[in-house]
């Protein structure tokens, strides 16, 4: 068996003492450096063709004489006489090393070898990319020198086309100056229209309010006049009694009264129509209580209630007087009433709003408006205080009935307008006034 590090194959019979008598394979000669005893080299060359540049180590064969050749770098050929293979096996080892200190050169060499070949091929590239990048980088440079003198020129055009961008643009900011002072004036006057038109809603109601009692007096008085003139007539011809004369004045008794209750609630509401409508157009304030110009304004809006089933309840604190603009809260009062009626109760055949007055503290008043109608979209809630917002255009909605109340409320009154609603539950309005108005608008 070996008896050495190296492994030592033979396919002798017997196998020489340090030597394993094997059948060769590809796995005994190409295992790294070996030594091999066989009868002869073309023992391995049937095992291996190419052993030659494969295999590492020493091949032994028995011959006459000793004979040494290298058959490359790493693997020699010995020739030894029959005695000599006995001791083969000690002199392996030496040999091994002997042949992997060679190798070990020789990889070295090859390595230098390989670095000098290596390093001339990166020369010759550098060589090569330099050039080529030299001949790039003048290409370049007259790419760059060309695009300066292009920019040179562009820039000058564009200088001249910045002065005339810039007169351009000089004369539409004052165009679209001009555009957006016409613009805020026709908001101005749009929402002026929708107040004059609240106003005129009022107006429509106190004539139908005027109208029964003015026409009942009317009456009254035109039938005083024919009684006078029956009279006159009776006492033209003499024939005037004791008992037509108790009957006129009776009957002029009776008709003075009626012509008086009529005219003196005639009277009231023109008083309540004062209070309210003067202010809407003048901005005047004024020292009043609340109560009389919330009934006052109930009072215009009867008509658009009558004939409705809808109901309008009431919880109104009878102790609150303001110094502040009555006819504001009239058309905040007056728009959210209408809002209600347009947008609330569609398709609706009952529904009732909800008014409340308190005082939130000693300066403050709380005025909430209420309704159990639809109710407002999650996504629409909040845009209703926006100017010209509407989902009725076209249907009797301007989109500036809550803006109204919104200005009327922040700009005028100095105070605050809050809205909340749930899809099917309803909406809630919150107005916070102070008790006395600021002296100037607040915008």
């Amino acid at each position: 068996m070996a008896t050495s590090a190296q492994p030592m194959w033979t396919t002798l019979a017997p196998a020489p003492e340090g030597f394993t008598r094997v059948h060769l394979g590809k796995r005994h000669l190409l295992s790294g450096p070996v030594v091999v005893l066989v009868p002869d080299l073309a023992t391995l060359a049937a095992v291996v063709p190419d052993y030659a540049a494969r295999m590492q180590g020493i091949v032994l064969t028995p011959g006459h004489g000793m004979q040494l050749a290298q058959i490359s770098p790493v693997l020699w050929h010995v020739q030894l006489e029959s005695a000599q293979v006995a001791v083969a096996a000690a002199l392996a080892p030496g040999w091994l090393a002997a042949i992997a200190m060679a190798d070990l050169a020789t990889q070295k060499l090859f390595a230098v070898d390989a670095k000098a070949e290596r390093t001339e091929r990166q020369l010759h590239l550098t060589r090569h990319d330099y050039n080529d990048l030299t001949k790039r980088l003048l290409a370049q440079v007259h790419d760059l020198t060309a695009a300066k003198n292009e920019l040179c020129e562009l820039n000058q055009h564009l200088e001249s086309r910045v002065k005339e961008r810039t007169v351009d643009l000089a004369q539409a900011n004052t165009h679209l100056s001009k555009t957006l002072d016409d613009l805020q004036t026709t908001q101005k006057e749009l929402v002026r229209t929708a107040q004059l038109a609240g106003l005129g809603s009022l107006v429509a109601g106190i004539a139908h309010e005027l109208n029964t009692p003015i026409g009942t007096a009317l009456t009254a008085a035109t039938a005083l006049a024919h009684e006078a003139c029956l009279i006159q007539t009776q006492f033209a011809d003499g024939q005037l009694g004791r008992k037509a004369l108790d009957q006129f004045l009776q009957s002029s008794t009776d008709i003075s009264d009626l012509l008086e209750r009529n005219l003196t609630r005639a009277a009231e509401r023109i008083g309540h129509f004062k209070q309210v409508a003067v202010d809407g157009g003048s901005e005047e304030r004024h020292h009043f209580e609340l109560t009389d110009v919330i009934s006052g304004t109930l009072s215009f809006l009867a008509p658009k209630l009558q004939g409705t089933p809808y109901h309008l309840a009431l919880e109104l604190d009878h102790c609150i007087e303001m110094d502040s603009y009555p006819g504001a809260i009239s058309q905040v009062l007056s728009n959210l009433v209408g809002n209600a009626l347009l947008h609330a109760f569609a398709e609706r055949n009952t529904g009732t709003m909800r008014l409340r007055t308190a005082l939130r503290d000693a300066t403050t008043l709380e005025l909430t408006f209420s309704d159990d109608g639809k109710g407002v979209a999650p996504d629409q809630l909040p845009h209703l205080f926006e100017p010209f917002y509407t989902t009725k255009f076209g249907q009797g909605g301007s989109g500036l009935g809550l803006y109204i109340v919104y200005t009327q409320v922040r700009d005028l009154m100095g105070g605050r307008v809050e809205v909340s609603s749930l899809e099917g539950q309803g909406t809630h309005f919150c107005v916070t006034v102070p008790l006395v108005a600021p002296r100037q608008r607040l915008r």
